[in-house]
């Protein structure tokens, strides 16, 4: 992302169906990731099937990477709050924002 000429960084709001939006609140929100053992930890929590089910991403403004399943919405994964930036992947390492093993420890790319 890039920061406008302003300095500021750009923040996303929701603008889904309000419905959805009642329904994400703070504590649903999707894992934080500041680590590169922060994601293996949650690929392991997830279970064998983890590298084969599409995943939801954001940026909060608090600054950590958020990831969930694609199963909800950004603005779950986001506990309702606005957010840097958001998007998903349809599996790991396949494409897009993806994250896999190398050397023994996980990359994003």
């Amino acid at each position: 992302m890039t920061t406008p000429a302003h300095g500021l960084r750009s923040v996303c709001g929701y603008v889904g169906p309000p419905e959805l939006r009642a329904a994400a609140r703070s504590g649903t929100e999707g894992r934080s990731i500041r680590s590169a053992a922060d994601v293996g930890t949650w690929v392991t929590d997830r279970g064998p099937a983890a590298g084969a089910e599409p995943f939801t991403c954001v940026v909060g403004l608090d600054g950590p990477l958020r990831l969930a399943p694609r199963r909800g919405e950004h603005v779950a994964c986001a506990g309702g709050r606005k957010v840097l930036g958001a998007g998903g992947r349809n599996v790991l390492g396949a494409g897009g924002i993806a994250f896999d093993r190398v050397a023994g420890t996980w990359t994003v790319t």
